[in-house]
């Protein structure tokens, strides 16, 4: 049937409704929801594709607000509640406007009788295929609390993870925006006044000094047109990267570079440990699992090759065999594991094993780094403060020789 966005409002009590829900048509749509009370104010049909960027699913959801819903949801079905009066609570808490709509929509289909699974399911840009398996399992299985708990842990890793990597980039990154920034000013506010004084002296300046005006006195004459080259640029960058061929190969390309690669490799390891190690763990089929991890690792190279391992498994293959054969993306030590896992069947285990030893390993890397580019970038602040000191002073001397 076709899905329909939509809005409404309480007959009794004119509170909003919003959400998203089958129906064989429009009328069909304003029925049943006058049939709960409801009277619908505004929809829009689309299509399952569609619905991720329709007015009511905008805007991805932050990883950590995930994992907060899913360990509040497994807390209060401990407690007891059951999965209606739980959604209710944890949609009026949210802080997440795109949960909060998804949520109203999700309890609203739950109680025509649709699986918690398949109702979140029309939400992709909120609830991702990983998450709806994990919920999926669950129901299935009986045990929506512990599926629940294992997603919350893995959800919390995702975003330890997600903020070592941000943490030990943001350092680096404000540096250089200052220095720009400043750099900036040098060239509207301070280098005019020097040119200034330097004019009303017969001195041949020196090079450094003349490369410094002539800097400037572009910088002015051009500005508009080097900021508007900057965002072309910027936007041509942007637009670019959103072809997936081109995304593609550029992430890549990046595995290949120095201390980049190393850091992207071990991002990648750790998050796919910890995602098949926690799909295992709560009862999903390894052919599955590989299946959803396919359509959820953000890295296309790594994309790529869970997706072949998928067939190859289905096959009646080893995972491991199929890994050591792209080394870049799979080291010997990660083949390894797998393979033990494999053999003793503990295979969730020594992935959740393996995915702490890289989320520990991208931790401190990061660290490292951070440790590292402090005296690099005070370097890089010396040489530049030295070469306005030497281009500024060096006329100076000079006039002083005239006078």
């Amino acid at each position: 049937m076709p899905l329909f966005a939509f809005e409404g409002r309480q007959e009794k009590t004119g509170e909003a409704v919003r959400g998203v829900r089958e129906a064989a048509s429009q009328t069909a749509l304003g029925q049943d929801l006058l049939s709960e009370g409801v009277l619908l104010t505004r929809y829009a049909a689309q299509s399952e594709r569609t619905a991720r960027g329709s007015w009511l699913s905008w805007g991805r959801v932050p990883v950590i607000e995930r994992a907060l819903f899913a360990r509040y949801f497994a807390l209060m079905l401990r407690s007891g509640l059951d999965v209606k009066r739980s959604l209710i609570a944890l949609s009026q808490q949210t802080r997440s406007r795109a949960l909060r709509v998804a949520l109203e929509s999700v309890q609203h289909d739950v109680e025509r009788g649709k699986s918690l699974a398949d109702a979140m399911r029309l939400f992709p840009r909120v609830f991702t295929s990983l998450f709806v398996s994990f919920i999926r399992v669950g129901e299935e299985t009986g045990r929506l609390q512990e599926s629940l708990e294992v997603l919350a842990e893995q959800l919390q890793k995702e975003h330890e993870l997600n903020r070592a990597v941000r943490g030990g980039l943001l350092y680096p990154l404000v540096i250089v925006l200052l220095l720009i920034a400043v750099g900036v000013a040098m060239m509207f506010f301070v280098v005019p006044k020097l040119v200034e004084v330097f004019a009303g002296f017969d001195v041949a300046l020196p090079l450094p000094t003349r490369i410094l005006i002539f800097l400037s006195n572009s910088f002015q004459a051009y500005w508009p047109w080097i900021f508007l080259g900057v965002a072309v640029v910027g936007i041509g960058a942007t637009l670019l990267l959103r072809v997936a061929s081109v995304k593609a190969a550029l992430l890549h390309g990046l595995l290949y570079v120095p201390i980049i690669g190393p850091v992207m490799q071990r991002v990648n390891l750790a998050r796919f440990a910890r995602n098949l190690g926690s799909l295992l763990r709560s009862g999903v089929s390894f052919i599955k699992a590989l299946d959803i991890l396919g359509a959820n690792t953000p890295h296309p190279s790594y994309a790529r090759v869970l997706t072949e391992a998928r067939e190859h498994v289905k096959s009646g293959k080893e995972l491991s065999q199929f890994l050591a054969t792209v080394p870049r993306l799979f080291p010997p030590i990660v083949v390894n594991v797998v393979r033990v896992g494999e053999e003793t069947g503990s295979l969730d285990k020594v992935l959740s094993e393996t995915a702490l030893f890289y989320e520990g390993e991208v931790d401190q890397t990061m660290k490292n780094m951070t440790s590292v580019m402090e005296p690099l970038l005070m370097v890089l602040v010396g040489l530049a403060v030295g070469a306005l000191a030497i281009s500024v002073i060096s006329p100076i001397y000079d006039l002083v020789n005239v006078i």
